[in-house]
């Protein structure tokens, strides 16, 4: 049975299930932290990344606002800061790289 599996393998099984979503979660998802906040945002759906890896050699086209390349993790968290003005960073309580990114629902705003 296809829900009963933890991976995912059919493209089509996948499209359906992230159709469904509230809400995307992406933790230390290396290569795939833009695309998780940009596949949010193009449904209007809040999400929240714990990033880890900069991968700054994969992602020259990375910038910040003032032009700089995103190289380091700090400017990792700006650039995924600057994607969304409703975005907001917290720290969770755990060793490493733990500082989260994240949105809230339109309906749930801070001000």
């Amino acid at each position: 049975n296809e829900r009963s599996k933890s991976e995912i393998n059919n493209p089509d099984v996948a499209r359906n299930a992230l159709a469904r979503c509230n809400l995307i979660i992406g933790f230390h998802p290396d290569q795939a932290a833009g695309e998780i906040a940009d596949f949010a945002m193009a449904r209007n759906i809040p999400w929240c990344i714990v990033p880890c890896c900069v991968y700054s050699d994969l992602f020259p086209r990375r910038r910040l606002s003032n032009g700089f390349n995103v190289k380091s993790y700090e400017q990792l968290i700006q650039w995924l800061l600057e994607k969304d003005p409703s975005a907001n960073v917290c720290s969770l309580d755990l060793e490493g790289r733990s500082k989260v990114v994240y949105t809230l629902p339109k309906d749930r705003q801070l001000q």
